[in-house]
């Protein structure tokens, strides 16, 4: 089945059904929703919340829809906007009652009108006539044609009562800021940014000793520096696969909430290596304004964000750092840093966190896990349970010890092992202790050499080009290659081995990826991926058939720095390759076995024009400088297309290029 897609672009309305808010703006829409509510819908949407906003169409009848009640139930904050003819709408009372009783905190905004208007709703006051004009109406009784009062008084004294309790809460007034609609938006924004619930980053399936480990750093580095007038910046240093990024996860989710604007900048060494820093600093630009602009370099990057790091109460998580010019990549100046604001920064070099700027007495050193916290991590994965089977009790001992604490290897090696009987123990256990404890990628590699052949094979595909594609996508194209994609992946997966997000991602630990492209970068089929600094060797070796038909699959993103070097490297060797006296079958060079393309620009064409691709079953290009798909892609075996590009208006110009 062929999958494909072009850039769109896409909106996303308030009203969707069935779905989960995390804002609900009570107003009446006469007053306030072509002004104030409008603009801070927009602006709430801006930083990714989902924010119900009700439509005129809903508001008829006297009953709230289900679809209001459950917005006003689900969402996590409701922002009252009370104007000077709110009491007159009886949807916007009853809204605020329901809100009161959902327990999930309020933020009044009083637009025009002053708290004790609220609480005096009784006498001369605009609520208080507007209430008393609700409790004179009267309607028709169906039943026996007599006129009726339309609301019960003890409907209304909860309305009275529920406007009494909103002013009591602290909130926004715009007369306060002497009408200045701006600063009240401004203020509000932020209120509501420090109190939303912020999506969890998944942590850990088994988070053994997590909590001692928080415990540990508050008490060591965060607290002491609490107090001292200046923004914290701080450090976890440790060894690969000993839990840095799962802690700093775990801070995150529990710090975040308080604070107005948080940002978790994940593998940025990787990023670095890839020259795609320039997307993670679009990601914070993102999290400090709301906005999502694209950065064309790391240098713009940092123009753009020295503005906006200076805001108060920011939470920035840079994790995994190797390099100094990193961090001034996403601070570049640490001196307009707000003084409550925290930054924390994850590497395993401590030295790189001391020129960072992270004083000593701020880097908190990570350690492995304890004896028992070891042995109930490694046995949650190997039997599901927190305690080993009584047969196995010396060999979980002697794994534990090999492990070293490390929860990575724990949880490898636990996974590999499971339900496996005593002599595979044995025998996984000897290859194991005849390893160095600190050669920690070959320690895995054991879990590597467990697989069988086509089930390596797909591991490498996904070490070298499929990290951060689709689950299924990756399945498909496994199927395409002739290997059971679905099995195979299951079986990584349950080695711990790859890890599939909650967006269906694929995500791998860092060790294991560069384990993956190490032994790629030594085996059969070449996989050709940038940023390997090998990568320019290994097109130099495309200077023979047999060379050409060793090639699986070639990834070069546009978007990295040595796209333009290498493939106009990649360009300049099949030039030459068509003008040699290889025996190369029909016009051009046929390249029968390679499957597997991504990359971007014209380079795409610039292959195709001298090169056959009749078993191509994935192409990925992006930035497509034309308006619709070559002729010359051949379509026979291709399952996964996935093309991007502003010109881009249509696939194919002919039918039969479908065909």
């Amino acid at each position: 089945m062929l999958q494909s897609s072009s850039a769109t672009a896409s909106t996303s309305t308030s009203t969707a059904p069935n779905s989960d808010y995390d804002v609900f703006i009570n107003h009446r829409g006469p007053d306030v929703k072509k002004t104030f509510a409008s603009h801070l819908y927009r602006r709430l949407q801006s930083y990714g919340l989902r924010v119900f906003l009700d439509q005129p169409e809903l508001q008829r009848g006297d009953y709230l829809t289900p679809q209001i009640e459950g917005a006003i139930g689900s969402a996590s904050i409701h922002v009252a906007i009370f104007s000077s003819r709110y009491a007159e709408s009886t949807w916007c009372l009853k809204e605020l009652v329901l809100m009161l009783e959902s327990n999930s905190p309020i933020i009044p905004v009083f637009y025009q009108v002053k708290p004790d208007e609220l609480r005096w709703t009784r006498g001369n006051g605009g609520y208080a006539k507007a209430l008393e004009l609700l409790e004179r109406k009267t309607t028709t009784d169906p039943e026996t044609g007599e006129k009726k009062l339309r609301y019960d008084p003890s409907l209304i004294e909860n309305w009275r009562d529920g406007l009494f309790k909103a002013a009591g809460i602290s909130g926004f007034e715009l007369e306060a800021r002497n009408g200045d609609e701006g600063e009240l938006l401004d203020n509000v924004v932020e209120e509501v940014l420090k109190r939303a619930k912020k999506p969890a980053l998944n942590v850990a399936k088994y988070p053994t000793g997590l909590d001692d480990k928080v415990t540990d750093f508050e008490n060591i580095v965060l607290l002491p520096r609490q107090n001292g007038g200046k923004p914290r910046i701080l450090g976890i240093v440790g060894l690969g696969g000993v839990g840095k990024t799962t802690l700093a996860k775990e801070l995150f989710n529990r710090k975040s909430s308080g604070y107005s604007r948080s940002c978790f900048l994940a593998d940025v060494r990787d990023n670095a290596n890839k020259g795609t820093l320039n997307l993670l600093q679009r990601e914070l630009l993102k999290s400090l304004t709301g906005r999502d602009e694209p950065i064309n370099s790391v240098h713009h990057g940092k123009t753009i964000l020295k503005m906006h790091i200076s805001s108060p109460n920011l939470l920035i998580i840079l994790d995994d750092v190797d390099k100094v010019d990193q961090v001034d990549e996403f601070l570049p100046d640490q001196t307009v840093l707000h003084s409550d604001s925290l930054i924390l920064i994850t590497s395993r070099n401590k030295d790189v966190l001391k020129r960072s700027g992270v004083e000593e007495l701020s880097i908190y050193k990570l350690t492995g896990l304890s004896r028992e916290q070891s042995l109930e991590l490694f046995c949650l994965y190997s039997f599901n349970q927190a305690h080993p089977l009584p047969e196995f009790e010396s060999l979980v001992e002697k794994f534990i010890e090999a492990c070293g604490g490390l929860p990575l290897s724990l949880k490898v090696f636990g996974a590999l092992l499971h339900g496996e009987n005593t002599s595979y123990w044995k025998a996984q256990l000897d290859k194991l202790q005849r390893i160095l404890p600190k050669e920690i990628k070959q320690r895995l590699q054991i879990s590597y050499d467990a697989l069988d052949m086509e089930e390596q094979q797909i591991f490498l595909d996904i070490a070298c080009f499929f990290i951060g594609e689709d689950r299924d996508m990756a399945i498909r194209i496994s199927d395409g290659s002739g290997r059971n994609g679905l099995w195979g992946f299951r079986n990584i997966e349950n080695r711990c081995l790859v890890e599939v997000n909650s967006n269906n991602t694929i995500r791998m630990h860092d060790h294991l990826r560069d384990m993956g492209r190490e032994i790629a970068d030594a085996s059969l089929p070449r996989r050709l991926w940038c940023p390997t600094p090998k990568i320019d060797d290994l097109l130099q070796q495309l200077s023979s058939e047999q060379v050409i038909n060793e090639v699986r699959g070639i990834t070069m993103r546009y978007d990295m720095p040595r796209f333009h070097r290498s493939s106009k490297l990649l360009g300049n060797c099949f030039m030459k390759l068509c003008n040699t006296q290889y025996p190369f079958h029909g016009t051009g060079i046929c390249m029968r076995n390679l499957q597997l393309l991504h990359t971007g620009g014209d380079l795409v064409e610039r292959i195709l024009t001298k090169v056959q691709l009749p078993n191509l079953i994935w192409l990925n290009w992006e930035n497509c400088p034309y308006s619709s798909l070559p002729s010359s892609i051949s379509m026979k075996n291709l399952m996964v297309l996935h093309v991007s590009g502003s010109k881009l208006k249509t696939l194919w110009k002919k039918e039969s290029q479908v065909n």
